[in-house]
Order: C-alpha cells, then sequence, then structure tokens
C-alpha cells in the first residue's frame, strides 16, 4: 500500500473513533462529511466509469492521438482517466496524460472553472482569475519536466495542444470574461448532464439486466467509489488538524488573514470547501487560494481516492507533481502581489 493513502486511513481511523466517542476530539464531523460525498461519487463518477468504458472498449480508434486535448479537458474522475486509458498501453502516457494532465488541466476546465466563475461576484472573479493565471505559470514548467522524467517520445511537439489550451485561457481572461464564462459553462453542464444520463443507464443495467454495461464494472466503479469516500474522510480529519494547529504559522508566513489560510487547507481536499470563505479572503488571500488551487485542490481528496483505486502505481506522481507545482502556483502569485 502506498505511505500517502496508509497515513490518509490512519486519519480516517481516528475519525471514526472519534464518531464511536461521540465526537469528543472533534473530528467526527470531518468524518461525515466524508461519508457524504459517496452518493456524490457514485452520481459522477459511477456512470462516466461504467458507461465510458464499455463504449470505449469497442471504440477506441474514435479518440487516436488525441490523448494531451482529452486530458486538458477533462478531471480524471470524469471520464478523463477512462477515456485516456482506452486509448493507450504505454505507462509513460497514462501517467501524464490519464493522471497528471487530467488532475490539474483538466479539472480546472471540467470542474472548478465554470463553478468559480458562476458563484463569484465580479470583484472577486477577478482576483480568483489573476490567481488561475499564475496558477498556469506555475503549472506548465512543472508538467514539461514530468515529460521529459517520465520519456515521452517528441514531447515538445505532443505538448503543444497543452500550450495552446492554456494560452486561450489567458487570453479570455485578459480580452473576455463573458466568452469564457459562457464556454465553460455550457462544456459544464454537458459534462454534468452525461453524467446523470450515465448514472441511470448503470441503474437500468443493475436492474433490468440491459447491456448499457456489464455487471463487472459496476462492481469495479462501486469499489472505487468506496475508496474515495474512505479517503476524502481521511483527509479532511488531516485538514482539520492542521487548521487548528498551524493556521497562525502558514498566515504569517504568506502575510494572508485566516480566511485565506482555511481557504488553502480546505483545497487539499476540495477547493469548492473555500468558495464559501472567498469574499471574506482580503485581496492577496483571494489570488493565492486560486494561484495554489489549479494544481493543489484535491490532492488529499477524492481523486486520489481515484487514482488510488485505478493506477495505485502513479500516485506517488499524482501527490508530487499536484503539491509542487500547487505551490509553485501560490509562490509565483505571493511574490507578484507583494
Amino acid at each position: 500500500m502506498n505511505p500517502i493513502i496508509f497515513i490518509l486511513l490512519c486519519f480516517a481511523a481516528l475519525g471514526l473513533f472519534d464518531k464511536m466517542f461521540k465526537n469528543r476530539l472533534g473530528l467526527a464531523t470531518s468524518f461525515d462529511r466524508g461519508i457524504i460525498t459517496m452518493g456524490d461519487f457514485m452520481m459522477s463518477v459511477g456512470g462516466f466509469y461504467c458507461i465510458a468504458i464499455a463504449f470505449l472498449n469497442g471504440h477506441a480508434t474514435l479518440f487516436e492521438n488525441k490523448e494531451m486535448i482529452i486530458s486538458s479537458l477533462l478531471a480524471p474522475d470524469l471520464g478523463g482517466y477512462s477515456i485516456i486509458e482506452s486509448m493507450t498501453h504505454a505507462d509513460n502516457i497514462l501517467i501524464f496524460c490519464g493522471v497528471l494532465l487530467t488532475s490539474t488541466l483538466g479539472c480546472l476546465i471540467s470542474f472548478q472553472l465554470p463553478i468559480f466563475l458562476n458563484e463569484l461576484d465580479t470583484d472577486d472573479l477577478n482576483h480568483y482569475l489573476k490567481g488561475v493565471v499564475y496558477g498556469i505559470l506555475g503549472l506548465l514548467p512543472i508538467l514539461i519536466g514530468c515529460g521529459f522524467l517520465l520519456h515521452i517520445d517528441h514531447f515538445l511537439i505532443v505538448f503543444l495542444p497543452v500550450i495552446l489550451i492554456c494560452a486561450i485561457l489567458i487570453g479570455l481572461f485578459f480580452i473576455s470574461f463573458q466568452t469564457l464564462i459562457v464556454v465553460l459553462t455550457v462544456f459544464s453542464k454537458l459534462v454534468q448532464m452525461l453524467g446523470y444520463i450515465f448514472f441511470f443507464l448503470v441503474c437500468l443495467t443493475f436492474f433490468f439486466n440491459l447491456n448499457f454495461t456489464n455487471a463487472a464494472l459496476i462492481n469495479e466503479a462501486l469499489r472505487i467509489v468506496f475508496q474515495m469516500s474512505i479517503i476524502v474522510c481521511g483527509s479532511l480529519v488531516f485538514c482539520e488538524i492542521v487548521l487548528r494547529k498551524f493556521s497562525n504559522q502558514i498566515g504569517q508566513i504568506l502575510n494572508i488573514d485566516k480566511y485565506s489560510v482555511m481557504g488553502i487547507i480546505l483545497s487539499f481536499g476540495t477547493s469548492i470547501a473555500m468558495l464559501p470563505l472567498f469574499s471574506k479572503m482580503n485581496k492577496k488571500g483571494k489570488i493565492i487560494n486560486a494561484a495554489f488551487s489549479l494544481s493543489g485542490a484535491f490532492v488529499f481528496g477524492g481523486q486520489l481516492g481515484f487514482i488510488a483505486s485505478v493506477n495505485p502505481a502513479s500516485v506517488t506522481w499524482f501527490v508530487v507533481v499536484k503539491l509542487v507545482a500547487g505551490i509553485l502556483g501560490l509562490v509565483i502569485a505571493n511574490v507578484m502581489e507583494e
């Protein structure tokens, strides 16, 4: 077992024991929040995993040689990993595209950006998008370094679509917020609706023995969702402890307020947890949170649970790259906003 997963399972066990003893340590609430995510994960991950893999097993050639583009647009647990896995037999491509690229840029485009663009007011949106630009600048050199470390053939050539997508995002930030909001919102809603439809088809298969997917994939999806939820439990307990013990020190180092520190720590589990706090942060804190969350968000959350279930060998790559890219984005934002 990967040591990172083992540590998070220990935190989950701590939360469970605290629940047994009536929340004496104040950690049972975090554990409960993790358990609640199981339903949401099944709605999104379960449908995509079961239906997408069943479809792609017979139609993989439709997406041939498009790994970089697809993994830049979809999060790993929203079909990104499953599609890449069906397209390639090369471990280095699967790790780079299916794990690293989907969990950073793919997650930003298909999940994080549409939510934040719809929820934030104009002033907060300006700060958030400025932070995202810093986050992209921190992510690109890390991805390029990983491409060479993984010995991907003709890497700089095949990586050009990713650079182009990043350039388009940055360009739209400065040219037209409204166009960016419309495009990403439509894309996000499409992904969400597909997830609901796929989940419905999985239900039909389960109860009426239809051929949209198969029992083996359904059982595998249930296992993945269960593992994701338990890891999220551990992540939330871990974040709660870090928040209590180290929030003041982090705030002093980065010169940000307590709400900004809470946002960064909560992003380790999910960037959505920082959304209610965003309006309370100071300007610098908002920019730093956005910069870190592009890569650092979900590093110990549901995505980690998903990756640990489908590709345990890549967990260390996943955690190290997301943390390093997230921290680099944070450092760039901190230096630029001094």
